[in-house]
């Protein structure tokens, strides 16, 4: 095969220039060692840049416009350092420093061309840029070693993580684990160790461990989320959360939302108040339980948020229920909220004194349960201590806005407090909603009752404050972030049942369901009358309520018990039971009044001492008022606008006063 020859000057290279080749593997030597040094370089590199500006503005002649012009940038130089130093601001004061060296090295550059000179004025300036720039260069990556070091401790350092101050190359199994290993290293904590990515339908999770520290631990990230979704870059919704230890971080993705459409109530699905009760769904279709026989409820969350929807999704499924006997207490005027539920309920109170009385007949049926239990045995002779459906229905008290109860009623907090903590080894719970999840809202300062809800549902709310109040002490840095539930119905569930944050939705219960299934279940009659009210209907008799039945209670075998009214004082609160008595032969005695040992005659109490304080309490509210004496001792009246009967009490035995020897 013909082959061209090739000209003398292409033969082979150690033919022709050993010298050319250790040339350019000198050059590729230094090119190497610059690349390396860039950062050490820097200031040197400027200063031979200006000099050499200086040197080539002489080559082409400096008029009086180029003075001019490297006198105004003078003065400006200057005028900017003398106001960092003035106003104690560093960077501008740098910033003048370093501007004014440079003019002044390309202004000698200019005037002397390449000379001695010049290369003095070029030397002087690098050198004081090196005092400047070295502290700052050693300062930064010491940091940076010392992070590294601190990612390093407990694990080995991911692959590709340098030294340098620039951007680190930080590398994982796959995109998503990669942007987030360089999202957590920009926020400053870098990670140790990131588990494999799960993807899922709805997108994906990770669990990473974080150098151990205060400011880098779990908690520390959750609090700069918004940055560290900056920083990834990822669509989807992003969630945080500690893992089992404090440096672990538990990482979610949601890039699909399965819970974004509402979801239907199928209708009742249990047939007893023992079973578990459905209220909405999670997003991989499993349901969303409650166990109403292991405590009580606490319903909470924002402004139309859906505590309502999950108020019915209960109440429609325990009227299937024949275990279960349900009251209500709703402080909307005209019980708008469980008004609809009325031909299911066995009381319903719309207003403060309403509730009071639904309270006092679940103190009494507890009370009288409690008896009825203590004569039970099992059958080993054991004694019974919990009520279960056997013994007759549960009965289950839903208050609506519970508090705006306790602002209209304060006087009952005591008795919901007794409640919520004595009633449910006797076969009674409470479920209460509220959207002021406070304190205060649960019996005040040291009567706290939030511990007595086991089973907590929390709903969208708008602040971050609310979500320990519902969920108790460091549930936010947890994960129980109600404040990411972004639609009306998403629910959080933490009860024995559910001990981790999981996003679900409720059910949706629209006003036909409630109508349809209040009118198969109806076990009351409605009690507004047929026929239209007159102006002043004159007040029906009040009738004595019914001996309850001994197997639990009023309900479908014993029917609605009538409410008596409960014994209040003039500014509305509740008359003590031990004062009670006392206050109901006041206004017996009307105008003719009462003295101190009058009320001792009638065994009203043991000793005139003992109601002395009483009177004078009352006598200081305006409610009694002293007119003259009988026989030596002060006649004690009701105030002509307090001259309304109260309701008898109970009789009492002699042995059982009504009021104590004293005070």
């Amino acid at each position: 095969m013909f082959r061209p020859t090739e000209p003398d000057h292409l033969t082979s290279p150690a033919e022709n220039g050993p010298a050319e080749n250790r040339a350019r593997q000198a050059l590729g030597t230094v090119c190497r060692l610059c690349g390396r040094l860039r950062y050490e370089l820097i200031p040197a590199a400027a200063s031979a840049g200006m000099t050499c500006l200086g040197w080539l503005h002489h080559a082409f002649g400096v008029g009086v416009e180029g003075w001019a012009g490297y006198g105004l940038g003078l003065a400006a130089t200057g005028a900017l350092t003398y106001g960092g130093l003035k106003f104690k601001n560093a960077p501008a004061a740098s910033l003048g420093v370093a501007s004014t060296g440079a003019l002044v090295n390309t202004a000698v550059g200019a005037m002397t061309g390449p000379s001695v000179p010049s290369l003095i004025a070029g030397g002087v300036v690098t050198i004081a840029s090196y005092g400047v720039y070295v502290p700052w260069l050693i300062k930064t990556r010491h940091e940076r070693i010392t992070l590294q070091i601190k990612a390093a401790k407990n694990g080995a350092l991911p692959d590709g993580m340098g030294v340098n101050i620039s951007q680190p190359g930080v590398t994982g199994d796959s995109a998503e684990e990669t942007a987030l290993r360089r999202a957590l290293v920009a926020l400053g904590v870098p990670a140790q160790d990131v588990s494999r990515i799960v993807f899922t339908d709805t997108g994906w999770h990770a669990a990473v461990t974080l150098p151990p520290g205060k400011n880098t631990s779990a908690a520390a990230v959750i609090t700069k989320q918004t940055q560290l979704e900056a920083n990834l870059d990822l669509p989807g919704k992003l969630r945080l959360a500690v893992g089992a230890q404090a440096n672990q971080l538990i990482v979610r993705m949601q890039t699909h939302d399965p819970l974004a459409e509402t979801i239907a109530w199928p209708g009742p699905a249990i047939t007893s108040v023992e079973q578990a009760l459905p209220i909405g769904v999670y997003p991989d279709d499993t349901e969303v339980f409650i166990d109403l026989v292991a405590g009580h409820v606490l319903i909470a969350g924002g402004t139309d948020m859906g505590k309502s929807g999950v108020i019915n999704c209960v109440i429609g499924n325990l009227v299937a229920c024949d275990d279960a006997e349900i009251l209500g207490i709703d402080m909307k005027p005209g019980a708008l909220e469980l008004g609809p539920w009325r031909r299911n309920m066995l009381a319903l109170a719309d207003d403060a004194d309403g509730a009071r009385q639904v309270l006092t007949m679940v103190k009494a049926e507890m009370i009288r349960r409690g008896k009825y239990l203590s004569g039970l045995r099992g059958p080993n002779g054991e004694p019974v201590r919990k009520w279960t459906s056997e013994h007759g229905p549960y009965w289950i008290l839903v208050v609506d806005e519970l508090a705006e109860l306790l602002r209209q009623a304060p006087d009952v907090a005591s008795e919901l407090v007794t409640i919520n903590q004595v009633a449910r080894a006797m076969g009674i719970r409470v479920i209460a909603a509220t959207q002021s999840p406070s304190e205060q809202a649960f019996g005040g300062k040291g009567t706290d009752a939030r511990q007595q809800y086991s089973t907590r549902i929390g709903l969208p709310v708008f602040e971050t404050e609310p979500i320990n109040m519902i969920f108790g002490r460091g549930a936010y840095g947890r994960g129980w972030r109600l404040d990411w539930l972004d639609l009306p119905g998403k629910v959080m569930v933490s009860s024995r049942r559910y001990e981790k944050p999981r996003e679900g939705r409720g059910y949706y219960v629209t006003d036909g369901d409630i109508v349809v299934v209040s009118e198969d279940h109806a076990r009351y009659e409605d009690e507004v009358p047929a026929e239209p009210a007159r102006p002043h209907p004159e007040p029906d008799p009040d009738p004595e309520p019914p001996t309850p039945p001994p197997g639990g209670g009023g309900g479908p075998r014993g029917g609605r018990p009538h409410l008596r009214p409960v014994p209040t004082f003039p500014d509305g609160s509740r008359v003590p039971d031990n004062r009670l008595p006392l206050w109901q032969a006041l206004e017996k005695a009307g105008p003719e009044g009462l003295t101190k040992p009058e009320a001792v005659k009638r065994g009203i109490c043991n000793h005139h001492t003992s109601i002395g304080p009483w009177l004078a309490q009352w006598v200081a509210a305006g409610w009694v008022e002293e007119d003259g004496k009988r026989d030596r001792a002060v006649v004690y009246v009701l105030t002509a606008a307090q001259h309304t009967p109260t309701p008898e009490a109970p009789a009492t035995t002699e042995e059982n006063p009504a009021c104590p020897a004293s005070l």
